[in-house]
């Protein structure tokens, strides 16, 4: 059985197709929740605990806990943890996190006394910008660490569309913009439906940015915090303190979603403080941040040329009242529909993973463009400072997209090169190497018996899933040469 799972930076959900529905794989002490906490916890003489038992201890022991580790994977100050004596990688906590997921899915597997007990790979969502380098490390973590096969990736908007468009009664021949509201990022994605065409879901355009519930959550902490020292100048906030905060505000913020006024108290060393907030306190702390997310819709509709249907509003944190009010007041000319905000990107992975070997299914467009550098008329003014990054893939290209570069040996016997290549999201055929990312090394090898310079052809693919394919040939002989890309910092 094929899955799809919703790799989230709060929450993580797998899900399946089952008589041609999605249908989350969550039971025993996960049903009726919106899925497994995203979150990796350890002590000393205790093994890790990932999902609910490391949430409830990370509030007793925030030190051992690691949250939104998602968001960290790109952060290069973060590289390890140490936890109660212990250091865990990146790679191991994400690894772990897999790991769990793919036994939930198993139990549920198991729950619904399904025919397959067997797991032959996942589909997993990520976020719409996340890098290349991101991606590879997903993958590698789910594959090394939990022994998960990844079929592919797909951007979380658009599993939410295809959800949508796959959900009962739902229309075609319709374009949608997607805006999911997630723990750690706000991606948005325009998606059309056409059976009829040679393409069944085509993304327009796409966008993304790193805030999500979790930045509501940090504002409304800062506001508790505010209302204790109103109590107790002379307050301190300990981390255990910090995180019992965070976790009243991520309760409040759920509360305030449905009700106008949230009224409770938080222990803090022995002394209770009572504090009230009400919504419109919420959302006017809170407003910039959601206001940024609606210049990013503004900014993608202006650039598409089609007429935008509907308005779809998934992620659990568009249950806020404020995200639809938004929308209402912006776009009162377009129909805004709430649909399931914490399984939909769970189901649309599901649903891709069926069909990912279908070419018709989805076309996807590549969220960066991807560069070589060279020096720039090197022959005539031999200056090694002239470097700049010549774009082979543009953003925006329909997926996959490739481009051939060529390497030339500079001496005989030479048995390896390498390509430096950047990704960006500039758009013009030659630009400086401070207007992108230095990302890896393409290394070639396997080459024999070289002369001085042979050419060698490299072609790079990025793939229906964002990853980079290689295939190099030496143009002399016409054999092939190993390729791969050494990612800088992986």
């Amino acid at each position: 059985m094929k899955i799809g799972i919703d790799f989230g930076t709060s929450f993580s959900v797998p899900a399946a197709l089952i008589n041609n529905s999605a249908v989350t794989l969550l039971s025993g002490k996960y049903d009726n929740k919106y899925g497994m906490p995203s979150v990796f916890y350890y002590e000393s003489g205790r093994e890790v605990s990932i999902g609910f038992t490391a949430d409830k201890n990370a509030v007793r022991r925030p030190e051992n806990a690691v949250r939104n580790i998602k968001m960290e994977i790109s952060n290069p100050d973060k590289k390890n943890f140490r936890l109660d004596g212990k250091t865990f990688n990146k790679k191991q906590i994400v690894g772990n996190i897999f790991r769990e997921i793919k036994q939930i899915a198993l139990e549920g597997i198991e729950h619904k006394q399904l025919v397959s007990q067997k797991i032959d790979g996942a589909v997993v969502s990520v976020p719409a910008a996340f890098t290349l380098r991101e991606l590879n490390f997903i993958r590698d973590a789910a594959q090394d660490e939990a022994g998960l096969k990844v079929l592919g990736f797909v951007r979380e908007p658009v599993a939410a569309a295809i959800a949508y468009f796959n959900a009962p009664g739902a229309e075609d021949d319709k374009t949608i913009l997607v805006y999911d509201l997630g723990g750690g990022t706000c991606d948005v994605a325009i998606v059309r439906s056409d059976k009829n065409s040679s393409e069944w879901y085509k993304v327009l355009e796409s966008d993304m940015q790193r805030i999500g519930g979790r930045d509501w959550d940090k504002l409304l902490g800062e506001l508790i915090k505010r209302k204790c020292r109103e109590q107790d100048s002379y307050i301190k906030f300990s981390s255990r303190a910090e995180a019992k905060i965070l976790k009243e505000a991520n309760e409040a913020k759920h509360y305030l979603s449905q009700e106008k006024i949230y009224d409770s108290y938080i222990n803090i060393d022995g002394e209770d403080y009572d504090f009230r907030i009400t919504r419109e306190e919420f959302e006017q702390i809170t407003s910039e941040l959601l206001q940024s997310t609606m210049r990013m819709v503004d900014k993608l509709k202006r650039k598409c040329s089609r007429k935008i249907d509907y308005i779809v509003c998934v992620g659990g944190s568009s249950n806020m009242p404020q995200v639809p009010k938004a929308f209402k007041k912006n776009y009162p000319d377009i129909e805004l529909k709430i649909y399931e905000p914490e399984k939909a990107i769970a189901f649309g992975a599901a649903i891709y993973a069926e069909h990912l070997t279908e070419e018709n299914f989805l076309r996807d467009i590549c969220k960066f463009s991807y560069g070589a550098r060279y020096i720039q008329e090197y022959e005539t003014y031999h200056d090694k400072k002239r470097l700049r990054i010549y774009n082979l893939i543009y953003k925006g290209d329909e997926l996959p997209a490739s481009a051939e570069d060529s390497s030339y040996a500079i001496e005989d016997g030479q048995k390896s090169s390498y390509i430096a290549i950047y990704e960006s999201e500039c758009t013009d055929e030659i630009y400086l190497p401070e207007d992108g990312t230095h990302i890896g090394e393409i290394e070639i090898r396997g080459i024999e018996n070289s002369k001085k310079n042979d050419e060698t052809l490299l072609t790079i693919t990025i793939d229906r899933s964002g990853l980079m394919q290689l295939k190099a040939v030496d143009k002399r002989t016409g054999k092939s040469a190993d390729a791969q890309i050494l990612l800088k910092g992986y």
